[in-house]
């Protein structure tokens, strides 16, 4: 029988059907007993089997991982989890270099059947510590198996398997996905292969392939592309290693086109091995060069909603980069959602003497300045740099009156209680940005950045002394 659940609901369900089945099935981790963990995957499990198999551990995920290791290697099925996969660095020691290699070292004597499950990915306004996705890191080392199910009866089926699974294997569970992605989800015992990737949705145009809640962003492009006579086949990876290369393959050789969707950043991400893998393999199947759709390569998620928003790919960036990839334009073979990953930004800075009621000086004098150097008036693609015929200015005045978005320059002024310095994003399809600091007695900080491959140091300095003259002085 089938009955709707969440994703989180499903999880809840698998740990408690295991851990009815077999007593060897131990839980344990930050807050997961009496608090049913931060997300609440374990909630109620703790009053029901007792708090000698569902513990509370201190914060310390190097213990955690230490731990499970020790008891899965003396007979129990421990399942480990880590409340943010942002910390599951900490416990990278006794993952690699002591859970994956167990097996290998004692030559099969050996295993180490331990489950470590952490919620992953961005979406939820959690910052640079709470956000990111790690299974790059893990796809790289031999011994392990990691997983990430996009629907609740994966989930439960995945995460069954993944406990009976002699080796060690890594849970990664989109947060998004926990409580917005429902489904049917088979009561009783459910089991699901595990190094088996699912054709969720058929097609003959191109095969778009992800995984976690890119799955389902993959989805709605789909939809939208089915509307102009694309048919995308879409691919549910659900098991990031090992790799199911036949099914990967089998599709890409069926549709001709390859799309690699995924929240981790770009460079050395999963989508590179996916490519890889069909350009070896399927390189004479391809009427166009793969392309991949991911979080650019920027040092964490930002605090900042609308930049969070704009770094993660979107249902509208993968059809976009899908419909190019159709057409056969120039297009480049690795696109990014909003930002370019590859974008080289250089900052400059000049004070100014600006008066206090300065925003209607200070937007003609900017449009002054792009005219004089209209190369801070452009946008940098891989054909060349376009020059827009026309100044239109993104007048961003903080969180509660953001940039429209559709301008050829950004100005940013957050107003006489913001601070003195501040660098601005270029954003996408410009290729500069002025942050005006708060004024000082009648003084302010300019600071400008921008695309380095448009705009050099020359360009720069040009820019801020003409734009200082047109305040200074005067027209």
């Amino acid at each position: 029988m089938l009955r709707e659940a969440t994703l989180l609901e499903a999880i809840r369900e698998a740990l408690a059907e295991e851990m009815e089945r077999d007593a060897r099935v131990v839980v344990f981790g930050e807050d997961v007993g009496r608090l049913g963990g931060v997300f609440r995957a374990t909630e109620g499990l703790q009053a029901r089997f007792g708090a000698e198999r569902v513990v509370d551990t201190p914060m310390a995920e190097l213990s955690i991982a230490g731990l499970a290791v020790g008891l899965a290697m003396r007979g129990l099925r421990p399942v480990a989890e880590i409340q943010f996969a942002d910390f599951i660095h900490a416990a990278a020691d006794h993952l690699i270099g002591e859970a994956a290699k167990v097996r290998y070292r004692t030559g099969g004597d050996w295993t180490c059947p331990m489950v470590l499950r952490t919620a992953y990915g961005a979406g939820f306004r959690g910052g640079p510590y709470h956000s990111q996705s790690v299974e790059a890191f893990f796809s790289h080392v031999p011994g392990l198996k990691v997983v990430a199910p996009s629907f609740p009866a994966d989930a439960k089926g995945l995460l069954t398997a993944a406990i009976r699974d002699p080796d060690p294997v890594i849970f990664l569970e989109h947060k998004l996905t926990y409580r917005a992605v429902r489904g049917q989800v088979p009561e009783g015992e459910h089991v699901e292969e595990i190094g088996r990737a699912r054709v969720v949705r058929p097609g003959d145009a191109v095969t778009i392939c992800a995984y976690g809640m890119m799955l389902h962003h993959a989805l709605a492009a789909a939809e939208e592309l089915a509307l102009e006579g694309i048919e995308c086949e879409v691919l549910d990876l659900r098991t990031l290693l090992p790799l199911d290369r036949p099914t990967l393959l089998d599709s890409v050789r069926r549709t001709g086109r390859l799309c690699v969707v995924h929240e981790d950043t770009r460079t050395m991400g999963l989508g590179a091995e996916v490519m890889a893998t069909v350009c070896e393999t399927a390189l004479d199947h391809l009427k166009a060069p793969p392309v991949r759709v991911t979080m650019p390569d920027v040092g964490g998620i930002p605090v900042s909603d609308p930049l969070e928003d704009a770094l993660i790919p979107t249902p509208g960036a993968i059809a976009g980069a899908v419909r190019a990839q159709v057409a056969g334009g120039s297009g480049r073979r690795s696109v990014g959602p909003v930002f370019d990953a590859a974008t080289p930004e250089a900052t400059s800075m000049s004070e100014v003497c600006l008066g206090e009621a300065h925003l209607d000086r200070l937007i003609p004098a900017v449009v002054a300045a792009c005219r004089a150097v209209p190369q801070c008036n452009a946008e940098f693609t891989w054909d060349g740099i376009r020059l827009h015929p026309d100044v239109r200015i993104d007048l961003d005045l903080g969180p509660h009156a953001p940039a429209r978005g559709d301008g050829t320059f950004t100005l940013v002024d957050y107003g006489p209680g913001s601070s003195l310095l501040g660098t601005p994003a270029v954003r996408p399809g410009q290729t500069a940005a002025l942050r005006v600091g708060a004024v000082r007695q009648g003084r302010a900080w300019m600071t400008l950045t921008v695309d380095h491959r448009a705009v050099d140091g020359a360009d720069a300095g040009r820019f801020l002394a003409h734009l200082r003259a047109q305040l200074e002085e005067g027209p």
